[in-house]
């Protein structure tokens, strides 16, 4: 179907999640008004695109119905069309809305008022509503099937391959639409078509083998809101059918799933369960397959959590070298450094080596580098730290490092200065002294100017009086 998301611009990600998941699921779906073409007048091109669509969204909220909301003038333009939006207008509740401010043209239909995932029961709601037609669509190549049969033998075999050619389009189509949901991160919508399809075709393994990569991937990625899901939650939906692949996996595919069952046993561990040992797990994968990059990565996770850096190491290395899922392990090391003070040494090396690499960093990550390290082994530290931190890099190479991880001072989510005064202190250490006094002379003045005592201009002037 062609599905038109209307929604309120606060509610833009969770718009942009829904459509993605409309075509997975093999709709055509609008939601974008920042795509509209150049030229074109704003309104005439929404409304070509609520007059050609099959059905019409309404995400509801108080900011989607408050007057002056683009969404209204576009749920106008679908009562303009429809008279009645019973089938062709489906209002879902995204944000508490009393229901006396509905417009009345919505409060014509039932709202659908999710209890969990907004996608994902949004996207079953309207799969509910395409049911029926499929249904008559069934019956209807099962009559001519029947016929076929009448018709003799040779035509019911020509029919019987047509059918199971169909059949297996079918599969292959909600196979394809199930993996690009996963592959989306869109898990919880997702794990559903992953089960209805194992059990409508039980046994077979391409859905299996589907299903399990996608519960690996979910516990590799795994987000839950707090109070609301637990690391446990997940594990108990998706445990299952890891374990029930790895009966008959041998090799690398054994290696892989047992090192995601010690990785299960890893999260619930943070929700407190003390019958874990995900070593045991980590260990028997690299029986199955000595270089896994799963189970290394994972097991020097474990190890370094544990303060066992050097076992931790070796298991970090191996699994860089494996050059397999490289973001994964990376992030898996990032992770594990950036926990506590002592081991921040190793993700400055780490990072260091991403940057020469030309490896992506995920975003996230350079907040926490700023934090752990930084700040308390360069910025916030006594003078035999500040010489560890600078010795564990080439002077050129430290600069460099700190460049591509804070190119701008908003990039470490602090005190502006602290990134000018840190930046200083790496620009002398490689030898770039005129540019450092630049710098923290312009501190100085300015925080002198205001009168204000603070540490930040007490460490400008210890720089300013060491360098000379």
């Amino acid at each position: 179907m062609k599905i038109f998301v209307s929604y309120a611009s606060e509610y833009r990600d969770l718009a942009e999640r829904l459509a993605l998941a409309l075509q997975a699921e093999g709709h055509e779906s609008f939601f974008d008004r920042t795509r509209l073409h150049a030229g074109q007048p704003y309104n005439a091109e929404l409304r070509a695109a609520i007059e050609d669509c099959d059905l019409f969204v309404f995400l509801v909220a108080p900011e989607s119905i408050a007057p002056g909301c683009y969404a209204l003038s576009e749920l106008s333009v679908a009562e303009n069309r429809w008279r009645h939006p019973a089938g062709r207008v489906l209002p879902v509740l995204v944000a508490p809305t009393p229901f006396a401010s509905l417009p009345p043209y919505l409060g014509a239909v039932t709202l659908l008022q999710p209890k969990g995932d907004v996608v994902a029961e949004t996207v079953a709601a309207i799969a509910r509503q395409q049911r029926r037609p499929r249904r008559r669509l069934f019956v209807a190549a099962l009559v001519v099937l029947l016929a076929a049969v009448a018709a003799g033998v040779g035509w019911q075999q020509h029919r019987a391959a047509q059918a199971r050619a169909a059949l297996a389009a079918e599969l292959a189509r909600d196979l394809a639409g199930a993996r690009e949901l996963c592959s989306a991160g869109s898990f919880a919508a997702a794990w559903p078509r992953f089960d209805e399809l194992a059990a409508r075709h039980s046994g077979r393994s391409d859905v299996l083998d589907a299903r399990a990569d996608c519960a690996m991937k979910w516990l590799r990625e795994i987000r839950v809101q707090v109070g609301r899901q637990t690391f446990s939650d997940v594990v108990k939906t998706v445990q299952p059918a890891i374990v029930a692949q790895l009966a008959g996996a041998s090799g690398p595919r054994a290696a892989d799933l047992r090192a995601h069952l010690g990785w299960a046993d890893y999260l619930r561990s943070r929700d407190g369960a003390g019958d874990v040992d995900p070593a045991a797990h980590y260990r028997r994968a690299l029986q199955d397959d000595p270089g896994n990059v799963y189970a290394h990565a994972m097991w020097g996770h474990h190890l370094m959590m544990a303060n066992k850096e050097t076992e931790a190491l070796g298991h970090f290395d191996v699994a860089v070298a494996s050059q397999r899922e490289r973001p994964f392990v990376r992030t898996m090391q990032l992770s594990s450094t950036t926990w506590r003070i002592g081991l921040a040494p190793h993700a400055v090396r780490v990072a260091d080596e991403m940057r020469r690499q030309r490896e992506p960093l995920d975003p996230g990550m350079s907040g926490r580098l700023w934090f752990i390290a930084y700040y308390g082994l360069l910025f916030n530290a006594s003078a035999e730290t500040r010489a560890q931190f600078l010795a564990l890099l080439p002077a050129g190479d430290h600069l460099a490092t700190f460049d591509w991880l804070f190119p701008v001072a908003s990039a470490i989510g602090g005190e502006p200065d602290a990134w000018a005064v840190s930046r200083a202190m790496l620009l002398a250490h490689a030898g770039r002294k005129p540019e450092a006094r630049v710098i923290l002379l312009e501190i100085r003045s300015r925080r002198e100017a205001t009168k204000e005592s603070s540490f930040i201009l007490d460490e400008t002037r210890r720089q300013l009086a060491a360098l000379k």
